[in-house]
């Protein structure tokens, strides 16, 4: 199961600098809780300062509420989380409270066959 989510970036050269900067090489701690809550694969890319997360889970493992839950409840994904948050900004399109949101699907290939 794949999915697109979308979230910007303060627009400062120096802020994206620093956030590319830490993605370069994340936390293993980052890395391993992904992992453990069924995330597969990750990508994220950037133009100006608009993100795209392609994320593909297990569905099987994969729960968002259960991983958001130990998200909240781990301090070391807490702290990368509130460091992320000082490069990060909501969409124009996201809910109070939200950050990355999800993208709907307009277009698909294989649905054309």
């Amino acid at each position: 199961m794949r999915f697109a989510l979308a979230l910007d970036l303060v627009n400062d050269a120096d802020s994206i600098a620093a956030y590319e900067k830490a993605h370069e090489q994340v936390w293993p701690e980052v890395r391993d809780h992904l992992l453990a809550h069924g995330v597969v694969g990750m990508q994220i890319y950037r133009i100006g300062n608009r993100l795209f997360m392609c994320m593909e889970v297990n569905p099987k493992l994969y729960d968002p509420s259960v991983m958001a839950a130990a998200s909240l409840a781990n301090p070391v994904i807490a702290q990368w989380e509130a460091w992320m948050w000082q490069f990060q900004q909501p969409t124009p399109w996201t809910p109070a409270g939200k950050k990355w949101v999800e993208m709907d699907c307009i277009f698909n290939l294989a649905s054309q066959f």
